[in-house]
Parts: structure tokens; sequence; C-alpha cells
């Protein structure tokens, strides 16, 4: 097995002592069965729980059960944001390819093929998505619907033409495009997926959506009235931020 850290695994985690042992021993277990040689980051942002606490004693854990990769963790005292963990761990991570998966792994870590596929083929970013005929998703919540969908046409208006679904926690990334974006980053929030997305399309890079399972996980931490309007301004913000990176943006 080659020393090269093939696949880096971002896991950004806030008050997560519920559910991040199950989906990081899920992560772990599906890594083992790969030939190449991975790396879980889990970048803890000022969580109040038990969180760091849990994926301490799962790291302990799963240096006995899977040997070709570990886990790396980072901590800040104080919560700055899911943009900000997520910019925090591509900065860490050591693959030759970055995925971002949310924590509560809504889309299974098995459609990581999808997305490395899409990025073996030519594409720079590869983004999972529930909108395309191809995806398979469970039933959301209707005001979790219709905030998507208010969101995403958002999006396509001010920001990324063509991105039917900028939201879904599930990203691969090359590894030099993840640094670069994580290095001009502004967006300590919820809307860093757009902010990359728009970057990319600026930059020249080429972007992949690819259909992905997807179930809906309870103990989401979106409000959907305080988190719209923060997202909708972001876009604002986002375009205000970049106007001088690469070339004009449709």
């Amino acid at each position: 097995m080659s020393d090269e850290v093939f696949l880096s695994v971002v896991i950004p985690a806030y008050n997560e002592q519920a559910r991040i042992a199950d989906t990081l021993l899920k992560i772990k277990a599906f890594l083992q069965t790969w030939p190449h040689r991975s790396e879980v980051v889990v970048v803890d942002d000022g969580s109040r729980d038990l969180t760091l606490e849990v994926v301490k004693t799962i790291d302990i854990f799963g240096q006995v059960m899977h040997e070709q990769n570990s886990t790396r963790i980072t901590t800040d005292v104080t919560n700055r944001g899911k943009g900000e963990a997520v910019r925090r761990g591509f900065l860490l991570a050591h693959g030759k390819y970055v995925l971002f998966s949310d924590a509560d792994l809504s889309t299974p870590i098995e459609e990581v093929g999808k997305l490395l596929a899409a990025l073996e083929q030519g594409a720079d970013v590869a983004i999972g998505s529930r909108r395309l005929p191809t995806s398979e998703v469970d039933p959301q919540p209707i005001h979790r619907q219709l905030m998507g969908w208010v969101f995403s046409t958002l999006v396509r208006t001010l920001a990324v033409p063509g991105i039917r679904d900028s939201q879904c926690g599930f990203k691969c990334y090359r590894a030099e495009v993840a640094r670069q974006l994580a290095e001009l980053q502004k967006m300590p929030g919820f809307s860093f997926d757009v902010e990359h997305l728009f970057l990319a399309r600026r930059l020249g890079w080429r972007i992949t959506e690819v259909g992905v399972r997807w179930k809906d996980a309870p103990g989401t931490k979106v409000k959907p009235i305080r988190d719209s309007w923060r997202m909708l301004r972001d876009l604002f913000r986002i375009r205000a931020a970049h106007r001088g990176v690469g070339a004009a943006a449709g």
C-alpha cells in the first residue's frame, strides 16, 4: 500500500455527541475496505457537549480495527461556524482528494465513489446532489423542501447558474482546489458551500453535480427563518468579497 493519503474525509462537528460515534465507525469501516490509505479529519467547532471526548474514544478504538486510516482532531473553544470548521479541515488535509461530509451522514459514505469517479474523469469539484434524476432522496419535511427550493433558485440566479443543489453536505475536491478555496474563503457559516462554488466558477474550475442517495436526519442545526435570511444576505456578500477574483461570473 502506498504511503500517499488518497482521501481525506473532513467532518465539521458541533454538539454531535449523539451521532458522531456511529458516523465515525461507519466511515472507518468503509475506508478499511479500500486499497488506498485514507484519513479522517474531525473539526470540533467549539462543542459544549461531549463531542470531542467521543471522537477521541472512537479514535483509540479505531487504531486497532482500521490500521490504514487515521483520525486527526482539531478543536476550537469558540463556535465559529460550519464554514470555518470546513476551512480549517481543508487546510489540515493531506489527501490527494478531500471529501467534506456532514456529521449526520445523510449521504452514506459509500456514495463517495461516485464523486471520485467524476474527479478522475476531469472534474475539479464534484458535488453530491439531491435534485438530479439519478438522486435517491427520502422525503423531507415540507418546510425544508420549500426552504431548499427557494434558496437553490436564488443561488442559481445570484451566484452559480446551472447548479441545482449547492447545499448537499457531501462534496469532494482535488487537493489543490480544496486548499486554494480554503485560503480564499470568507464565509464562516452555512453559505460557505455557495462561496466555494462561486469561487470555483470564477477561477475556471470544472464543477460536476452527481446524484447521490440522501436521507433526512433529525437534529439539523439549520434554523429556517434565521438562517434563510443570513444565507440570502451572504449571497450578496460573496459576490462583493470576490469581485476581483477570476473572470466575471454569470
